[in-house]
């Protein structure tokens, strides 16, 4: 009788110790159930692009583009991740020779915390053959400007090229919501 009893001790013990240790991992199985999805990143387009006018001086007037080609670059801002902002940018179709860099000035309308970032030209892939839309391609920026509505200014580098100018036409403009 008493390896019997024994026995049912040592059952009930081990079966109160499963409960005592499956409450806590089904609890919190349950919250990692409930827990809010990462959201999506969401890219938007500046709603005015920057244009400009990029050309050459007399110093080297054969290679020179007459007149120079009006130029557009699209800046674009995605956001996903809660308080920051990736600024990328491209260019249209042209026939302009210069590539320019790009400046993004941003101001967080809820907190007011402002910066700016420049869009540098990205590498060129040396070895292979690169296509003339590949030519000027710009690197992202990634900034932490917080949540809230952000309005954006674009407009191109201060530096202009050694051998030529550039006229900005209009900065560019974006609005967009960070989470």
């Amino acid at each position: 009788m008493r390896h019997a009893a024994i026995r049912r001790s040592f059952v009930a013990r081990a079966a109160a110790s499963v409960a005592v240790l499956a409450i806590p991992l089904c609890s919190s199985a349950t919250a990692m159930a409930d827990t809010p999805p990462v959201p999506a990143a969401t890219t938007t387009a500046f709603q005015v692009p920057v244009r400009f006018v990029a050309g050459c001086l007399l110093l080297t007037v054969l290679a020179c583009d007459y007149p120079p080609p009006l130029s557009t670059v699209t800046p674009s801002a995605t956001t996903g991740v809660s308080g920051v902002v990736t600024f990328a940018a491209e260019r249209s179709a042209t026939t302009s020779r210069y590539c320019i860099a790009v400046s993004v000035s941003w101001w967080n309308l809820t907190t007011g915390v402002a910066g700016t970032t420049a869009l540098r030209l990205a590498e060129r892939d040396r070895g292979g053959h690169t296509g003339p839309g590949d030519r000027c391609r710009y690197a992202p920026a990634t900034v932490v400007t917080g949540s809230g509505t952000i309005v954006a200014v674009a407009d191109v580098g201060a530096h202009p090229p050694v051998d030529g100018y550039q006229v900005l036409v209009h900065p560019g403009l974006g609005t967009f919501p960070v989470p």
